[in-house]
């Protein structure tokens, strides 16, 4: 311990002669150390690290097997796995909905999932005040009751300490309060941020889910029995899918067994773990890039360790006085990376809500202090070893003898330090094409067509005050009582005034805007045809109003738009979308084909006929691929379908093309206010804020890969640099000699300049290897260009070696200038 005390505090001193040296190596590897800390704290908060659930590690979300991530299985698939499998401790289900609550604020949207009890039970959540649900509550006709977030109960109800046992309205009905759940609960994930103010409520079976399992819209999540394996419980839930009969409507059942943490993190997994291997990168390019800064300092310290060897000094006392001065730069690079870490996890808190899952528990833990330890041996390993190495095998008696100069031991390290920065370059080189395929990305996806003019379009939502939701749709069996519809009393009447607003050029409905999130899929059939239960057509269908194709200036490509006068006496129509026509009408005219949308299934008894065909508009994420959609006049859907509540009843989009850049949600607010009051209105935006948040990801990976591939471009630039002046400096004689027998000063520049291109060009050409043979890695992330993509190759080929050349100009300009006396005398 002594000897590793006298050796740090060596160190210390050593460094102190060079504090140019010191500061530079430290900040070097403080850039590569921060950004590894930084991403590593984020792939262990959010990857590694369990969720905050009872037994997390035996938490599995349990799906169709064809369907990834967070698919929704039926009622009656959930029943039947609860009753059979035994694989499984506690099994529970859960379903996605949103309300609106009443408080004294007035009308909110909230989201509202609804589960069954035994979910809270599963895991292990404790409510703040109160408690969770009782079976009763979960039955058909049981009481009324909510829970809700601490957030909720803390913004609408004044944090009230009394708040269990009162009332609260809820979609128009009064619900009793039975907890509160505290704010480090918002189950389920998918829901977003929004669950920090949001309601649970008592997942209900109807008749509908108890009839038809093609009624998505229930999703499990199941608890392993102890000891039991992901595996097995596969094979269980295999057989019991394999005794659920395929009716003559549906296709066979399968189910997919997955850990739930998987699934909550998944669609950042690949990005999380790009960043990290980049970074990785960026710390072996700052490593390589300190080992050469110790490889020039090793050389002007030859004669004092020759005098040690001398002296007595062993090779492995030597060695580990370099590794100790390695590692004090280390530990000096980890304290001030550590600091940027930091400043990193701050920059984090500044992402829009919802860009990572589990943002909020995102912080530097124990284990991240020690793989951040693990670094700072790591990086004194790499960036001490060579020169350690040198020192090892340097002549103590060659460096002694003036004649000799040790100029052996100089052509050993040039060849390392050459090495070195190839290995940069090839590194620098990898980054640099991904960040050209990104941005090849970047700008495919802002030029690609959305469909629809996002200039003075604002979009927003509206939900009745007893919004039904999309839990227990049911089909009325009194289609001789319809009640009226809110298209007609609140619908029709909201867009009147708003048309008449000032500023407001059109404005029109639609249940789900593009880019809202909100997806609701329907099965249909085409009259005439015959069907086929095992490809039934699948589409996006939605509600909506005269002048949506004018508002959006989305161009309508044949037959009709739908308009005002499709009133629910009118013939009952439909507008399809392009990808619709072209899947399922092939060389065809759709138009007046008629489509049956579940007849008596779904309370959709007519047939409606197509009279126009709609340009496509991007749905889900700008780039995806465009589902087929069926538009249905908003006033022809009927009040006893299953449709009037999932797309009129629950949440409607309003589209409001203005005359110039205004603002309209005060305007809004007041329209409804007047027209339709116990609304709740939301997620006021412009179109163009919503194609901006839907490319954030996208363009914050741009960010990031590109600011990785500067730096380690900057690196490069220092480290040939560093590696030229060394050679200038070491072979001045040389110069000097070559000139006095005749050579030209242009000359002498393109031999240094000959030099730097050689040690790019062996970096470029292995680092264009590597990216070839890792193109596949990067596919997933890219969006109409291939991996492969010579432009970017080309480029990245032509702007590193532009780089290596002014890097090497410096040294080359002061190499022509050396005066050849002087040179000589001085040597």
């Amino acid at each position: 311990m002594l000897a590793l005390l006298n050796d740090l505090t060596g160190a210390l001193r050593q460094l102190r002669q060079s504090p140019g040296l010191a500061l530079l190596a430290i900040l070097t590897l403080a850039l590569g150390i921060g950004a590894n800390t930084a991403i590593f704290t984020v792939v262990e908060s959010v990857l590694l690290r369990p969720l905050p659930y009872a037994h997390a590690d035996r938490l599995l979300y349990i799906g169709p097997a064809d369907r990834p991530g967070f698919g929704s299985t039926s009622w009656l698939n959930y029943r039947d796995i609860r009753d059979q499998a035994k694989q499984l401790k506690t099994l529970a289900a859960y379903s996605e909905d949103v309300a609106v609550i009443e408080s004294r604020d007035g009308s909110q949207s909230v989201v509202a999932p609804r589960t069954t009890a035994s979910l809270f039970s599963m895991l292990g959540a404790q409510p703040l005040l109160g408690r969770a649900f009782t079976e009763e509550e979960g039955e058909t006709g049981g009481p009324e009751a909510v829970l809700l977030s601490e957030g909720l109960w803390r913004q609408s109800f004044q944090a009230d300490p009394d708040i269990v046992g009162k009332a609260v309205r809820i979609s128009g009905k009064p619900h009793t309060v039975v907890g509160v759940m505290p704010a480090s609960f918002y189950f389920p994930e998918s829901m977003g941020p929004e669950m920090h103010t949001g309601v649970w409520l008592p997942l209900r079976h109807s008749g509908e889910m108890l009839k038809d399992r093609g009624y998505h819209f229930t999703n499990v999540v199941g608890q392993l029995q102890p000891g039991i394996s992901i595996v097995q419980a596969q094979r269980e839930l295999d057989a019991i899918a394999a005794h659920i009969p395929a009716t003559h409507d549906s296709q066979s059942v399968t189910f997919r067994a997955t850990p739930y943490q998987e699934v909550v993190t998944g669609p950042v997994r690949p990005t999380l773990l790009a960043l990290f291997a980049a970074l990785a990168l960026v710390l072996l390019i700052a490593c390589a890039n300190v080992s050469n800064l110790l490889i020039a300092r090793c050389l002007g310290r030859q004669k004092e360790f020759a005098v040690r060897a001398a002296l007595g000094a062993s090779r492995l006392r030597l060695v580990r006085q370099l590794l100790s001065e390695g590692l004090m730069l280390s530990i000096g690079g980890c304290g001030v990376g550590l600091l940027l870490a930091q400043l990193a996890m701050l920059a984090l808190s500044k992402l829009p809500a919802g860009t990572i899952p589990r943002a909020d528990s995102i912080a530097i833990h124990w284990n991240v202090l020690l793989t951040l330890a693990a670094i700072a041996m790591l990086t004194t390993l790499l960036s001490s070893l060579l020169p350690a190495l040198l020192v090892a095998r340097a002549n103590p008696q060659g460096a002694l003898q003036a004649a000799s100069r040790g100029i052996g031991s100089r052509a050993v390290s040039r060849r390392l330090s050459g090495w070195l920065v190839a290995g940069e370059v090839a590194l620098s080189t990898l980054l640099l094409v991904g960040t050209g395929l990104l941005f090849h990305t970047l700008w495919n996806l802002q030029q690609s067509r959305l469909g629809f003019d996002t200039a003075h379009l604002t979009t927003f939502q509206a939900m009745p005050a007893d919004a039904a939701g999309f839990s227990g749709m049911a089909v009325s069996q009194d289609a001789g009582h319809a009640p009226p519809s809110v298209a007609t009393l609140a619908y029709e009447p909201v867009l009147a005034r708003i048309r008449q607003v000032p500023g407001v050029q059109s404005a029109a409905l639609i249940t789900a805007v593009p880019l809202s999130g909100i997806d609701i899929g329907t099965s249909f059939s085409i009259l005439g045809r015959a069907k086929d239960p095992a490809n039934k057509p699948e589409a996006r269908i939605s509600a909506v109003s005269g002048d949506y194709a004018r508002t959006l200036d989305t161009p309508v490509l044949r037959g009709r738009m739908i308009d005002d006068d499709d009133v629910a006496t009118a013939p009952f129509v439909v507008v399809i979308n392009e990808s619709l026509a072209k899947k399922f009408f092939p060389g065809q005219d759709p138009l007046q084909k008629q489509i049956d949308l579940g007849g008596k299934d779904t309370g959709m008894i007519r047939p409606y006929a197509i009279v126009g065909i709609l340009a496509d508009q991007v749905d889900s994420s700008v780039g995806g691929a465009v589902q087929p959609l069926v538009l249905v006049p908003h006033q022809q859907i009927p009040t006893t379908s299953l449709f009037y509540q999932a797309l009129l009843e629950t949440v409607v989009s309003f589209v409001v093309k203005t005359r110039g850049d205004i603002p309209v949600a005060a305007e809004m607010r007041s329209v409804f206010h007047q027209t339709a009051p116990g609304f709740a209105l939301d997620e006021f935006q412009t179109m163009q804020q919503a194609v901006d948040k839907n490319t954030f990801n996208q363009r914050l990976g741009l960010n990031l890969v590109g600011s990785f591939a500067g730096l380690a471009v900057a690196m490069v630039i220092a480290g040939l640099y560093g590696v030229l002046s060394q050679l200038v400096s070491y072979r001045r004689r040389e110069i000097g000699v070559r000139m006095a027998l005749g050579a030209t000063r242009k000359s002498v520049a393109q031999l240094v300049l000959r030099q730097g291109s050689i040690l790019i060009g062996a970096g470029l050409g292995a680092g264009l290897l590597l990216a070839f043979a890792t193109a596949r890695l990067i596919k997933g992330f890219l969006y109409q260009v291939q991996p492969l993509d010579m432009w970017t190759y080309v480029a990245v080929a032509v702007t590193l070696s532009a780089i290596g050349l002014i890097a090497a100009f410096i040294p080359a300009h002061r190499a022509a200038h050396i005066e050849p006396m002087q040179a000589l005398r001085t040597e």
